[in-house]
């Protein structure tokens, strides 16, 4: 009650300060939903793990979170992913990061309407993963939108879920563009990942021509690679040096140039592949969601 109570005295000052011409940031509801909504999602795809410290050192506890990955996946999204439709100029883009983020609240939603969240919504988790200089809390709690209401692994529940989901949209007034909802939880997850453990954090501005880019090249001016130990970018590293296999395994053939990790074989030359060839009975994922 008493916190509720707070909501309502803090609404009453936003709309008393809107009213009254107060300083609110310059920034659209939308623009605040689409920012919470993917906090959430870089939270529940590339979290912190504080549990981490003790065993693998400090450098192991930040997240995305940690270096603006939400605000380079609006970059991303919206700029450098490329549709190809020709109807919006020469690189065809379209600005995605509002309707993606209407797409995870349609699923979050889906998921609690089928009681399949395991705890109850809560938008303080959007507040508490806000940083210095965000919106303020009272704005976030009035713009969150289901997805990011949710505990981190309803969050990936729901991602799962929108293999469930087909869209149609018609972006340009005539013609349908249909496609599978999963591939929304793919662009999210899977980008991710990907840019997190890229090079990206590392260049002082990802937004100039590559040709004008510049990068240290130093393992500890990344946080991803501080974590995985990556030595950096060196000459060589995308050589072919063989093909794995194993012992009556398929996919490699030839006389055996080395072996690594205890008896896996590389061969030098490449085998041959057919569908079925391995069983996969039984076979569970470890991480469902």
């Amino acid at each position: 009650m008493v916190l509720r109570a707070r909501r309502w005295l803090s609404e009453l000052w936003e709309w008393l300060e809107s009213m009254l011409g107060g300083g609110e940031p310059d920034e659209s509801d939308l623009d605040v939903h689409v920012e919470v909504t993917l906090r959430a999602v870089v939270d529940a795809v590339v979290p912190e793990t504080p549990e981490l410290a003790d065993e693998f050192g400090p450098e192991h506890v930040p997240g995305g979170l940690a270096v603006g990955m939400e605000e380079f996946l609006v970059t991303f999204v919206d700029d450098l992913f490329q549709f190809g439709f020709p109807h919006v100029g020469t690189r065809g883009n379209l600005p995605l990061t509002a309707p993606l983020v209407e797409v995870l609240d349609a699923a979050a939603d889906a998921l609690v309407a089928h009681g399949d969240n395991e705890a109850e919504p809560d938008v303080e988790r959007a507040v508490e993963l806000l940083g210095p200089g965000d919106p303020p809390a009272r704005r976030v709690r009035r713009v969150a939108g289901t997805f990011a209401s949710l505990a981190r692994q309803d969050r990936l529940r729901a991602l799962g879920a929108l293999d469930e989901f087909e869209l149609r949209v018609a972006p340009f007034g005539h013609g349908l563009f249909e496609f599978d909802a999963g591939l929304v939880g793919q662009l999210v997850v899977g980008f991710a990942e990907m840019i997190y453990y890229s090079e990206w954090a590392g260049y002082d501005d990802f937004s100039l021509p590559p040709s004008e880019r510049t990068h240290p090249n130093d393992p500890a001016a990344v946080q991803s690679w501080r974590q995985t130990g990556y030595p950096g970018v060196a000459d060589g590293y995308a050589a072919l040096r063989g093909y794995l296999g194993r012992e009556g395994s398929p996919l490699g053939a030839g006389d055996v140039w080395t072996t690594i990790d205890g008896g896996v074989a590389v061969v030098r030359e490449s085998g041959s592949f057919r569908e079925n060839d391995y069983d996969t009975i039984g076979y569970e994922e470890p991480y469902p969601e």
